[in-house]
């Protein structure tokens, strides 16, 4: 913030339209980051958000230096209060509306029998094109402008707009971190700000701070009642009731559902994270089969979620480590998920904030178990918590005796490539490993040169679980030819995890 300061003291803001690129600035960059956010709802695929936003940036970037000397200043002062209202429908609409589009045109496609589903085709040149035409076009007419009104100022204006992006990257994280909805708030009153320095017509600032405050009084309820409506159509399956909670973070937008049978579910970003069906084999698999294998270990838990593998082995570990990058998570586990985690009847567990790369990376102790609980590789960051190059990282920090445990809910199969490659890069790092299969799930444990692994008897007596006998277990070899020919993936090559077939 002192580095804006000091920019905008040395160059002395003279008159009217330098405040409206520096104000054009900031809302440029609180904009990105709103709209990202809610496509990434909307599409479920935040590289596909990221990439859809880009295009619909740079077009409108476009669009409106093309526009910008086709339209007046006073036709300008007319249209420009009509893309604040456009803008906020955007945001609280985009995820249903998506929905709509993808349905629709899915069901039309099934009807007319045709070779190919454009569903999420059209959705995205959908989202691509409103978002061009009503959220930063607007903004790119300013500069041109200006620039043409007086000439030689090219340099000066366009350092007044640079300023102005750098000071909303300084403001974003503070006001997104309170509160998402103190971002939108303050989004709105910079673009009144906008429009007052534009000399819009009174009448019409007055509609803009109206629009404003109606929006901002009714966001979360109209949050909240989409958002549910969105789920029970996504999950109908799961008969949900309601959004009991929503959090936006600068990390994920997270949310407590309540099913009909009372049991609460957890998303992030629109994704299923948590719900009561699953969790008692996965957290029995990944946590308290490895656990029961080691003597009294010390834990470490990649990733948050409501922590259900940390209830299962409170009672048996010396001490858990648990780590995620956003806090709020575990925060609200830690509130409405209780009776998985434990944590309040637990007193050796400890929360530390950090990515989990960098917490492996820097970290200068050892761990006797290691469980990595992080959502699939629907992102780049994300995958990269899946590559080589981070499974070698957490063997590292591995005891002699200790054990590293993963799974993969896709089924080593040859129609999927995803389980293949994941196992097959963990054959690569670890010296020696078994894996369990139960369904469509497998289950990964390695570990380093001094790890003994027990015989088969051993490891299938050492399962106190009812599926006992539906489970297969391959150990060293047995595993390679599992998945012989398959793929490692590494940092240059975690697209055919994030886009596998």
């Amino acid at each position: 913030m002192n580095t804006v300061v000091m920019l905008t003291s040395r160059l002395h803001i003279r008159n009217r339209q330098e405040w409206i690129l520096l104000a054009t600035g900031v809302n440029l960059t609180l904009l990105n980051f709103i709209l990202v956010q809610h496509i990434g709802l909307a599409f479920r695929a935040p590289e596909l958000a990221v990439l859809t936003f880009s295009l619909s940036y740079f077009c409108g970037i476009s669009l409106g230096y093309l526009l910008s000397d086709m339209i007046s200043r006073q036709q300008l002062q007319w249209l420009f209060p009509l893309f604040l209202p456009a803008q906020l429908a955007i945001i609280v609409c985009v995820q249903s509306a998506a929905y709509i589009i993808q349905r629709d045109v899915s069901l039309f496609a099934e009807i007319q029998q045709l070779s190919s589903n454009p569903g999420w085709t059209i959705t995205y040149f959908s989202v691509f094109l409103v978002t061009t035409l009503a959220a930063t076009s607007v903004y790119a007419i300013f500069l041109p402008a200006m620039v043409e009104q007086h000439e030689g100022n090219l340099q000066r204006f366009y350092s007044m707009e640079i300023i102005g992006s750098i000071a909303g990257l300084l403001i974003l994280p503070v006001v997104a971190g309170y509160s998402h909805l103190l971002l939108l708030s303050v989004y709105s009153t910079i673009f009144i700000a906008i429009a007052i320095l534009l000399s819009v017509r009174r009448l019409n600032i007055l509609a803009l701070i109206a629009c404003s405050l109606v929006f901002v009084m009714n966001y979360q309820y109209w949050d909240q009642t989409l958002s549910t409506w969105f789920y029970q159509q996504w999950y109908s399956s799961k008969s949900i009731e309601t959004v009991t909670y929503s959090r936006y973070t600068p990390y994920h937008k997270i949310e407590v559902l309540t099913l009909a049978d009372g049991t609460p579910m957890l998303t992030l970003n629109g994704k299923r994270q948590f719900s009561h069906g699953g969790h008692a084999n996965y957290s029995y698999f990944l946590a308290e089969y490895p656990a029961r294998l080691l003597d009294h270990p010390t834990v470490n838990l990649l990733g948050c979620g409501v922590m259900s593998t940390v209830g299962r082995i409170g009672h048996l570990a010396e001490k858990i480590t648990i780590v995620d990058i956003d806090p709020e998570v575990f925060a609200i586990s830690r509130k409405y998920f209780q009776q998985y985690n434990h944590l309040d009847s637990l007193d050796n567990w400890e929360f530390i904030a950090d990515d989990a790369k960098h917490f492996i990376a820097n970290h200068d102790g050892y761990f006797d178990l290691i469980l990595h609980d992080i959502p699939p590789a629907y992102s780049r960051q994300i995958a990269l918590t899946y590559t080589y190059e981070f499974f070698n990282l957490i063997k590292q920090r591995l005891s002699d005796h200790g054990l590293f445990s993963i799974t993969s809910l896709s089924p080593i199969s040859k129609r999927s490539h995803y389980g293949k490659r994941l196992i097959a890069t963990l054959t690569q790092v670890f010296d020696h490993y078994f894996i369990l299969v139960k369904g469509s799930s497998v289950y990964f444990y390695g570990g380093g040169k001094n790890l003994v692994l027990p015989d088969k008897k051993t490891l299938r007596n050492a399962i106190h679980h009812r599926s006992k006998d539906q489970v297969k277990i391959y150990i060293g070899d047995e595993v390679d030819q599992l998945i012989a020919g398959a793929t490692i993936i590494t940092i240059n090559n975690i697209g055919d995890l994030i886009f596998h077939d």
